[in-house]
C-alpha cells in the first residue's frame, strides 16, 4: 500500500522500529509501533529480508486484540487465525505479525505445539501499551504471565518433573 493510500500514513507517530526473526527463521523482519494522537496503538510490518511479500497496512492492537479474544481458551494461536486482519492480502502476513506478536512477548509459544500460541492475560498487553507511552516498550525479560489454562499446564508439569527426580 502506497502513503497516499493509507489515511492513517501521516496521522502515526512511529514509537518503536524492531526487528525479529520470522517463525520459521528463514529471514528477518522489520516492524513499526505506531500511535496515532488519541493513543490509539497499531502494528506493521515494514520489512522483510526474505523472499516473502506482505502486507504493510497498519493494524489497530484494538482489532488484534478483540481477535485474539475469539480464540477459546487451550486452542492455540496460530497465522490462520489472524488471517482476518488482512482481508485479501499476502498469505506471508498473518504469520508474520505472529512472529512480531511473539517477539513483543504479546503471545506465547503453547508447549508442545510448533507455531501455535497463545494469548497472554490481557493485563500485560495493557502494561505493554503503557511501557509504550513513556518509551519504554522493550520486550520484557522475565515470562509473560499467560493464560489460566498455561498455568495449570505448567503446574502439572513442574509435578510430574518433580515426581520423577523424587521416584
Amino acid at each position: 500500500m502506497s502513503k497516499s493510500e493509507c489515511p492513517l500514513e501521516d496521522s502515526i507517530t512511529v514509537v518503536k522500529t524492531g526487528t525479529c526473526d520470522t517463525l520459521t527463521k528463514k529471514s528477518k523482519l522489520t516492524y513499526q509501533i505506531g500511535t496515532l494522537p488519541d493513543g490509539e496503538v497499531y502494528v506493521r510490518i515494514h520489512k522483510n529480508s526474505g523472499n516473502g511479500f506482505f502486507s504493510n497496512e497498519w493494524i489497530a492492537l484494538a482489532d488484534i486484540r478483540k481477535t485474539l479474544g475469539k480464540v477459546p481458551v487451550g486452542k492455540p494461536v496460530t497465522a490462520f487465525v489472524l488471517d482476518p486482519l488482512f482481508k485479501g492480502r499476502s498469505v506471508n502476513t498473518p504469520g508474520f505479525l505472529l512472529a512480531v506478536l511473539a517477539h513483543e512477548k504479546l503471545i506465547i509459544p503453547m508447549h508442545g505445539k510448533k507455531r501455535s500460541h497463545e494469548p497472554v492475560d490481557p493485563r500485560e498487553i495493557t502494561e505493554w501499551v503503557e511501557r509504550l507511552g513513556t518509551g519504554k516498550a522493550k520486550p520484557r525479560k522475565k515470562a509473560a504471565k499467560t493464560t489460566p489454562a498455561a498455568r495449570k499446564k505448567a503446574q502439572i508439569k513442574k509435578k510430574a518433573t518433580s515426581r520423577r527426580k523424587a521416584g
